[in-house]
């Protein structure tokens, strides 16, 4: 079968969760053209879970490979930079402000996980991550979200937290790689999921 299909040789564990949570988005996708606001982010919250997943069984099974990388660079800007900002259009008014400031999150997002690959292939490693991580930007721009429209907090308040997590994605502010920062993201999002299922 490989012979005919080269691209079978890629198929693991690690990448298999990763298209995983790219399964997760699309339903997500799905979910927001119907209009569900709640499902739509189950199912985000759930493609996440997944990136965490994925890259703890390829250090585990030692599965890390270019490829892999890149499948997993391209899941997490649909996930984390493409349904957010698909989120704002469709549950907000769409004023000029919130159109700006999704376009230039989704930009940051792009650039920020850009140069995560370049330093990835360094032969320095480093223990930190520059920048704001695209899941904890994602994390809290999904939760302003609900807020805004379940329990009615003020529209401008998604614009600044946008505006705030496209700049920390872009800074030169260093998060430990698996510290007590990315730690507090899954958290947050473990606890956003379970009150989006509680309510």
């Amino acid at each position: 079968m490989k012979k005919y299909f080269p691209i079978l040789k890629y198929i693991n564990i690690p990448n298999s969760i990763t298209t995983l949570g790219l399964t997760f988005g699309v339903a997500a996708c799905y979910f927001l053209v119907e209009g569900s606001l709640r499902n739509a982010l189950i199912c985000l919250a759930l493609a996440m879970i997944m990136d965490v997943f994925d890259g703890f069984f390829a250090g585990k099974l030692n599965r890390q490979t270019s490829f892999g990388q890149s499948l997993d660079s391209l899941v997490d800007f649909f996930v984390c930079c493409v349904i957010p900002v698909l989120m704002v259009f469709t549950f907000t008014e769409r004023s000029l402000v919130l159109i700006v400031l999704a376009v230039f999150y989704s930009i940051c997002g792009l650039w920020r996980l850009s140069h995560y690959n370049v330093v990835a292939q360094s032969a320095e490693k480093s223990t930190f991550f520059t920048g704001l991580p695209v899941p904890g930007a994602c994390v809290l721009s999904s939760m302003t979200m609900w807020l805004v429209v379940y329990h009615y907090i003020p529209t401008w308040t998604l614009a600044l937290v946008l505006l705030l997590v496209s700049l920390l994605m872009v800074s030169f502010i260093k998060f430990t790689k698996y510290g007590v920062a990315q730690k507090v993201f899954w958290v947050l999002g473990g606890i956003f999921l379970g009150i989006i299922a509680l309510s």
